[in-house]
């Protein structure tokens, strides 16, 4: 599945992306662009990259209310969330998101599909927030074609989770469970992801992952307006809120790593509406693609690290342990 995604990511995104970027750029003085971020307020740069870490914070905890394993610590969680989100920061297809269930079934010690399901409501969660954000500040703020278009797509979103969450449900109910080892390994994969979506979450929790996945996208919409007055763009809570949904769900069009190009083009269009030239509205995105960017791939590339030198310290010890049982006549001492 991973090496499937970075193919489609490769052929189909970086195309895309270059078309994106080449629209960002075309009708701007880049020169202007520079001199706009270098003349950005610091401290509202810091303050952005600090909203951007209570938005990982709470998307943890969220996946580890969704997830419900006690055996795994928050801790792990938001390690699991950054590390997966520095992976989608260099590699095409959000293969990020795929690791992510893999290390949680590992940590937790359950099948990969019922792992992969809580990911799939994770996401879906945040499709739902930026969706309502896109509808609520819409009518206020533009009439455009392509937003439409944003929407439309969201909408058509909700409707393919819906329609896998109940499929899932239907499914689970109407089958009988075969035994295991009649099933072959995708089979395994589907049946536990399709039970992982069908179980129940209860009204006290959804609620809770509800409320911390808003508060999550408020964070987002908090460090997008503190990057806007950083390069001295001033926007309104209704235009913050369209731009944090216009932006974070067109990003779902295929593209390059880390959205480049897109991201750019998503942010030059949207602030566009509200009559922002083009270099501003470039020095503003390219800042607020920084102010999470760097941070989520500096750190999550140092988890990453840490956890292949566990592994492969938990690999050297599993190795001398099986090499000193196996060696006939071996006594200890």
């Amino acid at each position: 599945m991973s090496r499937r995604a970075l193919r489609i990511g490769l052929i189909v995104g970086l195309p895309l992306s270059a078309l994106f970027l080449w629209l960002a750029v075309r009708k701007v003085d880049l020169s202007e662009v520079w001199s706009t971020l270098t003349d950005a307020r610091p401290g509202l740069v810091v303050a952005a990259v600090c909203a951007m870490g209570v938005v990982y914070t709470l998307q943890a905890e969220r996946w580890r209310r969704v997830a419900a394993q006690a055996a795994v610590r928050w801790r792990r969680y938001l390690d699991m969330v950054v590390s997966g989100v520095a992976v989608n920061n260099v590699l095409p297809g959000r293969v990020g998101d795929l690791l992510r269930a893999r290390w949680l079934g590992l940590e937790a010690r359950i099948p990969g599909g019922r792992a992969l399901a809580t990911v799939v409501i994770d996401r879906a969660l945040d499709l739902v927030t930026l969706v309502a954000f896109l509808v609520v500040s819409l009518p206020f703020v533009t009439e455009e074609e392509w937003v439409d278009r944003i929407v439309v797509g969201g909408l058509a979103g909700l409707g393919l989770v819906t329609v896998v969450l109940l499929f899932a449900r239907r499914y689970t109910r109407s089958r009988e469970r075969e035994r295991r080892q009649r099933r072959g390994f995708l089979r395994r994969i589907a049946r536990d992801t399709a039970e992982g979506l069908a179980e129940p979450i209860g009204a006290s929790r959804l609620a809770a992952v509800a409320g911390l996945s808003v508060g999550a996208w408020v964070a987002w919409a908090a460090g997008a307006w503190l990057v806007a007055r950083a390069v001295g763009i001033d926007l309104s809570l209704l235009e913050t809120a369209f731009v944090a949904a216009a932006v974070n769900l067109g990003v779902a069009i295929p593209s390059s790593p880390g959205f480049v190009g897109t991201y750019q083009w998503l942010g030059v269009a949207s602030l566009g509406l509200f009559g922002v030239p083009g270099e501003e509205a470039l020095a503003f995105a390219i800042l607020l693609q920084a102010v999470w960017y760097l941070p989520t791939t500096v750190v999550g590339g140092v988890l990453l690290i840490r956890r292949a030198s566990a592994t492969r310290r938990g690999l050297r010890s599993a190795n001398g342990v099986e090499g000193s049982i196996g060696v006939p006549g071996h006594e200890a001492g």
